[in-house]
């Protein structure tokens, strides 16, 4: 079963907004990055540190050039995240373009990449902690949530 990656990508949005980063509001503050930069640095703020969030501009604005730079830091580090420290590799299909988010808002893409962030969360060392911040979220988002990690 495939899930409507526009509806994932709403249910994920409150799942995002579980976190209390800045700028995380609606998908629209998404396609900058910065707020799912945010989360990841909550999610493993030892992988994702702070150095490495220096690297996000927050200031992208309108200009989305520097969406889809920060977009593409964000991708290539779950990667190697998901590689290095989950041992896992992202096969092709589930890869997001970011260029669609960063130009576009394209919420399918967001909802991909969003799904990726999620993957990090329940697959990391405080996956319990993760697990239960999904636990208190309204049923029918936990039921999108759920699908979404077993995707």
């Amino acid at each position: 079963m495939s899930l409507d990656k526009a509806k994932l990508c709403d249910s994920l949005l409150n799942w995002l907004q579980t976190y209390q980063v800045p700028s995380c509001t609606s998908k629209h503050d998404l396609t900058s990055g910065v707020a799912i930069a945010h989360v990841l640095h909550k999610i493993d703020p030892s992988w994702f540190n702070k150095t490495w969030m220096g690297r996000i501009k927050e200031e992208s604005g309108a200009n989305w050039r520097l969406k889809v730079s920060n977009l593409k830091k964000i991708l290539q580090s779950m990667l190697e995240y998901y590689h290095d420290v989950l041992g896992q590799q992202v096969s092709d299909e589930h890869l997001p373009d970011v260029s669609l988010i960063g130009e576009m808002g394209d919420g399918t893409e967001m909802g991909r990449l969003v799904q990726l962030v999620l993957g990090c969360a329940v697959s990391c060392e405080k996956k319990q902690e993760h697990i239960q911040q999904i636990m208190t979220l309204e049923e029918s988002v936990q039921h999108v949530v759920m699908t979404a990690i077993q995707e």
